[in-house]
């Protein structure tokens, strides 16, 4: 098995109160919906929350997957 966060995809967004909105996809080879609810090290700092949001699709003509996903966080 084999998967990765695509890098160009990693968007971080805070809103008035300091609550971070992580969104991201996750390339995988393997079928189904692949979401974390930690991201470590992201621009030196962690996040942990709650995934919120996450949809899977075939990536036409290969064998790959891709999850979207949205993470509601705060900073540690």
């Amino acid at each position: 098995m084999a998967e990765f966060i695509e890098c160009t995809s990693l968007n971080v967004s805070y809103d008035i109160m300091g609550i971070a909105t992580c969104t991201y996809t996750i390339v995988s080879d393997t079928p189904g919906i692949k979401a974390y609810n930690v991201l470590y090290d992201v621009g030196g700092q962690d996040f942990r929350g709650y995934v919120v949001n996450a949809s899977v699709n075939k990536i036409q003509n290969t064998n790959w997957w891709e999850s979207h996903v949205t993470l509601v966080s705060t900073t540690d």
